[in-house]
């Protein structure tokens, strides 16, 4: 059973029904009631959709939940191994640069 209250709608002002729903519109203007709420939930789909698709596995709903959490291993492996990598480069920059200042 859903709960029923009302919210205002922030565009015409005018109260209606709301069931807490993300994407419920107001039935007078058609605005959202929480755009807000509507906005951070709409980017926080993009952002894990994107970085889904940026992983070196790309993780399919349909598939086996061991296989998907072997996959989620290995791309964690995978960004470990790269940024790792990255610092360690970063830090033999650093010590030829701190040599190169040292000998002059």
């Amino acid at each position: 059973m859903s709960q029923i209250s009302e919210i205002k709608c922030p565009v015409c002002g005018k109260w209606s029904n709301w069931t807490g729903k993300i994407d419920e519109r107001c039935p007078n203007c058609n605005a959202q009631l929480n755009p807000a709420r509507f906005q951070y939930e709409e980017e926080k789909r993009i952002n894990t959709e994107r970085n889904r698709l940026n992983s070196f596995l790309v993780i399919k709903d349909n598939e086996d939940p061991i296989v998907q959490m072997l996959k989620q291993f290995i791309n964690w492996l995978g960004w470990t191994t790269f940024y790792g990598i990255s610092a360690i480069y970063f830090v033999i920059a650093l010590m030829v640069i701190l040599y190169g200042l040292a000998m002059v």
